[in-house]
């Protein structure tokens, strides 16, 4: 193969940047877990939305967007078709009839543990030159980057993290 043939790598000072690395990286992991949800009709907003439920219980869609950071006009599509699948119950808040209340199904536990088993299966793909002990290093570093302080990698009622492939 020659030189022209091969996949354009960028420029070295470009690539110096732990910014840069990090996009790349995220792009390439972002492609590969949104076609891998995608296969089983899921998303990585369904996931967002699931997760959010199961871990803090019943919200309003309000509390949903917030938490996830999500557009409100957005969130509303996206509860259509997690209540038409059976994932999700939509009530009208009693205390505010123009709010909608939003609780997990068991369909709804079923898909979020579907979407966890794909991701896990991404992460090994994407970090599958790391060793174990490596990607965990990298988890809490990049956590502790972004300020984000709570011990998230060691919580008993969550599925364990994937392990690299080659540890």
């Amino acid at each position: 193969m020659t030189e022209r043939d091969a996949a354009p790598t960028p420029p070295r000072r470009v690539r110096r940047w732990p910014t840069f690395a990090l996009g790349q990286l995220y792009r390439s992991a972002h492609a590969r877990i949104g076609a891998d949800l995608a296969a089983v009709h899921e998303s990585l907003s369904t996931y967002y939305v699931l997760a959010t439920l199961a871990e803090y219980g019943e919200l309003s869609q309000q509390q949903v967007c917030d938490r996830i950071e999500m557009d409100r006009s957005d969130m509303v599509r996206l509860i259509d078709d997690l209540e038409a699948r059976g994932n999700v119950i939509r009530r009208r808040d009693p205390h505010d009839r123009r709010r909608y209340r939003l609780t997990l199904t068991l369909g709804g536990t079923k898909a979020l543990h579907r979407c966890e088993e794909i991701l896990a299966a991404a992460t090994d793909v994407v970090f599958a030159n790391l060793a174990a002990e490596e990607l965990r290093t990298f988890h809490r570093l990049t956590l502790r980057a972004l300020d984000d302080t709570e011990d998230v990698l060691h919580r008993s009622e969550d599925p364990p993290l994937p392990r690299a492939t080659n540890a």
